[in-house]
């Protein structure tokens, strides 16, 4: 029993987490890495720019900061707005601080259009390992399907059947309860006939005495 309980509640742990990074990252796609809470925000790797410290699938957090806490070597999160950048996130490192910011990917020879601090989302603080994983299969259909999609399904569907289990149980129990109740009543019925019989027998008895 107590096994059992403790895999239905492992199992349960399992499911709430996958639901939750899923949602992180389906969440974070829907909103075109525009998810930001408390200063901090949720962006994903969409080229090689930034290789090898970030890769494509890749999922990061950054953190607003104030421009002179920034510093040449900062990886930080922008909005571009000149050339192939335009309204783009960009995820690049600091170059060169002055009036103006410009930065470079790691694994790009060009330098990117100087930008000014108002466009910086953030500085990143932290690459999520484990979202990115999720992240790069939902990149590749063969490989979501087999390792999250058919494992959540199966999760899904022992739950629902689980769930369903129980609900006959419960529905069995109350049955029984119900027969119990009626066979009960039954026997309180008989018992009653049988003290009423014994009455009337007593009241023939003493008449047919009187009789005599």
């Amino acid at each position: 029993m107590v096994t059992k309980r403790i895999f239905k509640t492992i199992r349960i742990t399992l499911t709430i987490l996958v639901v939750i990074i899923l949602g992180a990252v389906i969440l974070q796609r829907l909103s075109n890495n525009k998810i930001s809470f408390l200063g901090y925000g949720i962006y994903t790797i969409i080229s090689e720019s930034m290789k090898p410290d970030y890769e494509i699938g890749d999922m990061i957090v950054s953190k607003e900061t104030a421009k002179e806490n920034l510093k040449v070597g900062d990886v930080i999160v922008y909005k571009g707005s000149e050339g192939e950048f335009t309204d783009k996130v960009v995820t690049h490192r600091i170059y060169e601080m002055g009036d103006k910011i410009i930065t470079k990917g790691d694994n790009n020879e060009a330098l990117d259009p100087a930008i000014e601090y108002e466009q910086v989302y953030g500085k990143v603080v932290h690459k999520m390992f484990v979202l990115s994983i999720f992240s790069k299969l939902m990149n590749n259909n063969y490989l979501f399907y087999i390792i999250v999609f058919v494992p959540f399904t199966l999760l899904v569907f022992f739950d629902i059947k689980g769930i369903i289990k129980e609900k006959k149980e419960l529905e069995a129990k109350k049955a029984m309860d119900e027969i119990e109740i009626l066979d009960d009543d039954y026997e309180n019925i008989n018992v009653d006939s049988n003290i009423n019989n014994q009455d009337n027998n007593q009241d023939n008895n003493q008449g047919s005495n009187q009789n005599m």
